[in-house]
């Protein structure tokens, strides 16, 4: 096979182990591997450099909030640049631009010029361009890979991506107390080969201009995605589902912290539940693409769902911190599992000049429903005891279950698909 896939020659067999010489996808994944690392790194980093300068947890919070706010501020925009653009470019400005800027911060750190607003400034603009990088980046990723080996692809990827957020946090904090500029260097540098990896690609990237964004006007492009997803039943019901579940398992995740404080457990433990949670989603990954091809999309997300919903439930019957872990964990194989039906049947469904633009849109509606669910689950911990709010979970979860879609859902859209020349969403997916 050669190294690059073309545009339009998608639909063709892939070798055994073509993915391993895919060249192209071998560096898209090793550089993204690696600026998650980095990313990693500084996210733990961030919050300690707060509190060295401000001596404040609300300072902390704040500047947490104007990071993510930026990203989620940039998602709609962010679409139509991935689909106006080609998105190589696109993905090498945006990592060439957040190396400068982190090692900006770096050395502002290093030379003590770091006050608040400063940080709050660095958040920004990493944050506007992290959105048309995550836009852009599931496309590319389309591009290179045949339709046979993509949901392989998105599983090794993720599968580094966890590996990078289970590492990255580790070395952020020894590289913290060595220097606390060290973190943010280490940020810069795997931006730049992150880059490097983009601009040694070979494959055309380019979205085909008839699909493209680049008659409309930016106002239509920055909802066009949104009305894509909205329009595509399965697509909109699979997000709304999944939105409501990150909803739901950040308000776990607190109750789990604070219910274990309440215990008495000691700080270590929460970086066991970080730990744990990360291996669960690890092994999810790797066990998609098998459960794909032995189970059609619909058993996939009733099964893992009602899995969800039974290891939350448990949590209510214990305080022991390392069993809400192991629980935890559990729910985070579970949700990667169901999260590759959604994945692949996004890429497959969205038409190649709506990539990005569909990306974004889902990309919001994920990171709107965290901060409510972790400020809702704070507010219910004052007043009810965590057990009562676990079988609240679990309660939401069984719901969800029960609503994500059937067979006859996914049959419909299939035949509606054939129909308009479009991609399905088992056909080749998952072998």
């Amino acid at each position: 096979m050669s190294a690059a896939v073309k545009p339009g020659t998608r639909g063709r067999a892939a070798p055994p182990g073509s993915l391993r010489r895919n060249r192209d996808f071998q560096l898209l994944c090793a550089g993204q591997g690696l600026s998650l690392l980095g990313s990693g790194a500084s996210a733990v980093a961030l919050p300690l450099l707060v509190l060295r300068i401000t001596h404040s947890p609300l300072h902390v919070g704040l500047v947490e909030a104007v990071w993510t706010g930026a990203l989620a501020l940039a998602c709609l925009p962010a679409g139509p640049v991935a689909d106006r653009f080609d998105r190589r470019t696109v993905l090498l400005v945006c990592e060439t631009g957040r190396a400068v800027a982190s090692a900006a911060l770096a050395a502002a750190v290093l030379t003590g010029l770091s006050p608040l607003p400063v940080l709050l400034a660095a958040g920004v603009v990493l944050g506007f361009l992290a959105a048309p990088f995550n836009a852009a980046v599931l496309p590319a990723v389309r591009e290179v890979v045949p339709e046979s080996g993509l949901a392989t692809a998105l599983a090794v990827n993720q599968v580094r991506g966890q590996l990078a957020f289970l590492i990255g946090p580790v070395i952020g904090g020894l590289l913290f107390e060595a220097s606390p500029s060290w973190p943010f260097w280490l940020d810069s540098a795997s931006y730049a080969i992150s880059a490097a990896c983009i601009r040694a690609l070979r494959t055309r990237t380019r979205p085909p201009p008839a699909e493209g964004a680049g008659r409309e006007g930016w106002w239509r492009s920055f909802t066009t995605g949104i009305a894509f997803l909205w329009s595509e039943r399965v697509l909109r019901r699979l997000t709304l589902i999944a939105s409501a579940q990150n909803f739901v398992f950040d308000g776990v995740y607190l109750a789990i912290v604070v219910t274990a404080a309440r215990e008495g457990a000691p700080g270590g433990s929460v970086g066991v539940l970080t730990a744990l949670s990360a291996a669960g989603a690890m092994t999810g990954v790797v066990l998609a693409p098998r459960a794909g091809r032995l189970l059609s999309p619909s058993v996939v997300l009733l099964v893992t769902g009602v899995l969800c919903t039974l290891l939350v439930g448990a949590m209510a019957l214990t305080a022991s911190a390392l069993v809400l872990a192991v629980l935890l964990a559990g729910c985070a194989a579970a949700v990667a599992v169901a999260g590759s039906v959604l994945t692949v049947a996004r890429l497959l469904r969205t038409p190649a000049g709506l990539q990005g633009r569909a990306n974004s849109a889902i990309g919001l509606l994920f990171m709107a429903t965290p901060p409510l669910g972790s400020s809702l689950t704070g507010l219910f911990l004052d007043e009810l005891p965590g057990w009562a709010l676990f079988l609240c979970f679990a309660a939401v979860l069984a719901f969800l279950a029960a609503a994500s879609p059937g067979e006859a859902a996914f049959a419909s859209a299939d035949a509606l698909d054939r129909s308009n020349g479009v991609g399905h969403t088992r056909a080749h997916a998952m072998d």
